[in-house]
């Protein structure tokens, strides 16, 4: 299956200037170098703690935010050298929804207009009986009535007005859709709901996925390929099925341990490590999560690991790997 998304080497520095009650200048490596490919119809997942980066390499990946370095390829092509006309035939192919359905949502539209207003920008649709057919269609498409169409946001649950962010991402018939922890802020049963409902028009449509999350339980349903991602830097690369039986990193293995389980076995798995991620204005030297962990020794506090293959489609990035 050939890929639609290749980023190299994709990096995005926030840079703080002096200010009011600042003292000196500073630099956060939000993205700091991550590189991995996504293929068509594929859901990679991105995990990790708030404050990671998955987010904003989430929104570089869609040109929301300018690359500090690196390259982002779709279909072959190096958009993040194109200018912002050069970009809007890509627009259309990528998508996003957030994890705020209330915030998204303008709030002084009807789910009509809200849902119409990107076919009205791209010019794609002129006649209004037309465009009114449309969004039925894509109310129907993700399980809400045609008659929500003069609704405004407020009168929706939270689970609804997902769905709508979800109807509007598709209303261009995009290839790629970026979902930025789109069911964190929902009940349990309403993130099922969601995760299936993506699932059945990812195979409707020939969906591609970039799914953003902190809970590694809602990955493991959706996500055929999995990275995870400490401080700005891609750690542990993997097909679910070998990230989950075979993690590699301790940071992986950590997250992993940390799941809620219904059936607890008798001896319960600690975590193996504590305390809170450095300071992204001054990360630790040599490998990140030395600092947390505890099989950490002399190499990890002054060499960065790189990522290397470990198994067919497994790649993680820990100095345990050689010993």
């Amino acid at each position: 299956m050939s890929s639609l998304l290749e980023v190299r080497n994709l990096k995005k520095y926030f840079f703080l200037g002096k200010g009011a009650g600042k003292e000196q200048n500073g630099v956060v490596r939000a993205v700091d170098g991550i590189s991995f490919t996504v293929k068509k119809c594929e859901t990679l997942g991105l995990v990790g703690e708030s404050g990671c980066g998955k987010s904003s390499a989430g929104r570089v990946i869609l040109r929301l935010l300018t690359a500090t370095a690196g390259e982002i390829l779709y279909e072959g092509q190096n958009i993040e050298q194109l200018s912002h006309r050069e970009l809007l035939p890509y627009r259309r192919k990528m998508q996003i929804i957030f994890q705020d359905q209330s915030g998204s949502l303008n709030p002084h539209l009807t789910i009509g207009n809200a849902l119409g207003e990107p076919l009205r920008v791209h010019r794609l649709i002129y006649r209004k009986e037309e465009l009114k057919a449309k969004v039925e269609h894509l109310l129907e498409l993700v399980g809400l009535s045609p008659d929500q169409m003069c609704r405004y946001p407020h009168e929706l649950s939270g689970g609804q007005r997902q769905r709508v962010a979800l109807a509007r991402a598709l209303a261009l018939n995009p290839q790629l859709i970026v979902c930025d922890e789109p069911v964190s802020a929902l009940d349990v049963s309403i993130q099922a709901q969601i995760i299936n409902l993506l699932k059945e028009l990812q195979q409707k449509c020939g969906l591609t996925y970039i799914f953003i999350a902190h809970d590694l339980r809602v990955v493991k349903h959706i996500s055929d390929r999995i990275a995870v991602m400490y401080l700005g830097k891609i750690v542990e690369l993997s097909s679910k099925e070998s990230l989950y039986a075979r993690a590699k990193h301790p940071y992986t293995q950590a997250l992993l341990a940390s799941i809620p389980r219904l059936t607890p076995s008798v001896r319960r798995q600690p975590l193996i490590f504590s305390g809170e991620p450095p300071n992204p204005l001054n990360p630790p030297a040599g490998c990140h999560f030395h600092t947390r962990c505890p099989y950490a020794f002399a190499r990890c506090a002054w060499e960065e690991p790189l990522l290397q293959a470990v198994d067919f489609d497994h790649s993680a990035a820990c100095h345990l790997l050689d010993r």
